[in-house]
Parts: C-alpha cells; structure tokens; sequence
C-alpha cells in the first residue's frame, strides 16, 4: 500500500466549491504566521494568480477575519476565528467541566497537561486546552500549531488504539508514517501491535518519537453514547522534557492519567457525544 505525504488532503468531492478551499488554506496559513504575508506571498504559496487572491483576501477582510496593516501591507488573522471555535466549546460546557479535573492533573506532577478532543465526523483530533504544572521551572511550550502525529504523539496512539484497526489505518495512510525522529516506528506490523499493547493497558506511551528530549503519556477518554457504546471522544496526556521523566517514569504516570481520563468520561457532555462521529471503541 502507498503512503500518502503527511499534510495531503482527502480525496477532493465532487460537490465543492473551490473558493472556499482556498479561503480556509489561507486562514491557516495566516494561522502560523507571526509576521503575517503580503499578497504577492500569499498568492506565490496557494499558486494562484494576485487577482483571485485580492478578491479573496477581500471577502475575508469583509468578515472580519483577517486584517490588513496598511503600512506593511501585510495580511493578518483576526482573533475571530478563535472567538468562533471558543463559543462552540463554550455551548458544549467541554472546558469548564474538563478545567478542574485538568489543572489536578497538572499541579499534582508538575508537567504539561494537555485535552485533544475528536473532531465531529470522527477524522481528525486536535489539542483545545492545557494547564502546565507550577512545580517545575523547566516547561514544554504547549504548541497548537502542530498537527497530532497519529503514529508518534501519544495522543494519537491512544486514539487510534480504540479504533477497528482498519480505520486507524485510514487515517495513518492518509496522513502519512513518516519518521519524526530516528525512535518513530514506521513500520505498519509495529504500529499495529503497538496500538493492541495500547488497547490493552489503556494508555499510549511516546518517547522522543515526535520530537528529541520529550516523552508523553496519554490515554483516551471513553464516554457512552445515547445508544449506550463507550466511543473516544478526546484524549488526555501529560509530557514532559526527557532529562526529568524516563520512559519507566511516564509509564508510571499513565495511571494518574487513566484516572484523568475517567473522571471525564463520566460527566462528558452529552450534547458532545450526541454530536461525535468518532468510531466505536475496538474490542477483540
């Protein structure tokens, strides 16, 4: 089976309008940019021409959700987008019901704690909250600009560990099994017996697979649906700088971290389930 470039897109259907497309590539270019991007960047990145990207440009200026520095002429991101993704969490109760049990989790080992929930459809999982431990000087900058490594983030683990391992490697594929670093596992067999051990004690283990010096511990947070399935609705883990936790440390702190992430399954909100589209929890 062919890999597929890490970042591809799925596959294009039929009834899409291609402006909107465009329109979002740009809001999430703009979305990593500190320094914002002229038009003529812009335009050169997307490979269109500096017309349609005005137009554009303009539409969204329109929205208000990006601004331009008249000066520098340079294009940026309004806090709108954020102001949108905050209310939606904000009407499930997801943050104020999942803070307390969170910052616990973080005061209690000192580390990055961090909530990635699944995206409707059931897709793709994306970080929406963290809470660093105050007894450490030495933190790792939680970074929501990273897209969750299926196959090297812990949080990706612990997903697709409850997924039928057909769909995990769905999305695998589609987002690519590229090495991170020289410790990622690439192999497909490696990946699948990892993510059964995973499966089987209930938390998912990465050391310095995404990225050297950082080691993460996560666990998957099981919630029951109306019609009565547990499903994953998101993911907790804790990280932290490998010169402080070995691997038999994080190992010891996937208990602290299942306990996290039952105490949310509990009270996840059941408008939140009623709106996943994540899989069914694997069991075999």
């Amino acid at each position: 089976m062919a890999k597929v470039a890490a970042g591809a897109r799925p596959e294009k259907i039929d009834e899409t309008i291609v402006s909107v497309e465009r329109a979002f590539d740009i809001i999430g270019m703009l979305a990593d940019s500190v320094d914002g991007f002229p038009l003529a960047e812009i335009a050169r990145r997307l490979d269109l021409n500096k017309a349609i990207v005005s137009k554009l440009l303009n539409t969204l200026e329109s929205q208000m959700l990006v601004w331009r520095d008249e000066r520098a002429q340079r294009y940026y991101l309004t806090y709108r987008i954020s102001n949108l993704g905050l209310r939606h969490l904000q009407t499930s109760r997801l943050l104020d019901q999942c803070s307390a049990a969170l910052r616990q989790l973080a005061e209690e080992t000192g580390e990055l704690v961090r909530l990635a929930i699944v995206e409707p459809g059931g897709q793709r999982i994306v970080w929406v909250q963290s809470f660093a431990g105050s007894k450490r000087s030495l933190r790792i900058d939680p970074n929501y600009t990273l897209e969750i490594g299926l196959h090297t983030h812990a949080t990706g683990k612990a997903w697709l560990s409850t997924l039928p391992f057909a769909d995990a490697l769905k999305l695998l594929m589609h987002q690519g099994i590229e090495a991170s670093t020289a410790y990622s596992k690439t192999s497909i067999s490696d990946i699948r017996a990892e993510l059964e051990e995973v499966a089987r004690r209930g938390f998912a283990l990465s050391y310095e697979e995404n990225e050297l010096g950082v080691g993460a511990v996560a666990a998957p947070i099981l919630a029951s649906t109306l019609g009565g399935a547990p499903e994953c609705v998101g993911v907790v883990s804790l990280a932290a700088p490998t010169n402080r936790m070995s691997r038999a440390d994080l190992e010891s702190c996937g208990s602290f971290v299942m306990a996290t992430t039952r105490r949310l399954g509990e009270t996840w909100p059941l408008e939140a389930r009623a709106r996943s589209g994540a899989f069914p929890r694997m069991v075999e």
